[in-house]
């Protein structure tokens, strides 16, 4: 079983389509990151969005990919989640959020809301 981190506005993640990140703003915010690097396809035919890639501190790679509205991040990596994607959330002016509800931040983890 995965565990996924979420950059979502949303006060949850799994709410992400009621406070967007617009998929274009996305591919122009990735686009720009010299951390992050095109790496497949996700979809088909002119749906499909480019699946990026990210190597974390401990030379794991994940990906990020834009679904509904928010960004979802895939892969195991042993780093804190925070240090490694936090900068992407607070650019991206978003939470950064584990399955479990938990809220990734500068401050610390905070528990879930629910």
């Amino acid at each position: 079983m995965g565990y996924e981190i979420h950059i979502s506005r949303a006060e949850e993640y799994h709410d992400s389509e009621e406070h967007p990140i617009a998929l274009e703003e996305w591919l122009s915010y990735a686009e720009r990151n010299p951390g992050l690097r095109a790496h497949g396809w996700l979809g088909w035919n002119e749906d499909r969005q480019p699946i990026f890639e990210n190597t974390c501190a401990d030379g794991s790679v994940v990906s990020l990919i834009w679904f509904e509205s928010g960004i979802n991040i895939k892969g195991h990596f042993d780093s804190d989640p925070y240090r490694e994607f936090g900068a992407i959330a607070e650019d991206l002016r978003a939470n950064l959020q584990g399955d479990g509800g938990e809220r990734y931040t500068a401050g610390g983890v905070l528990p879930p809301t629910r």
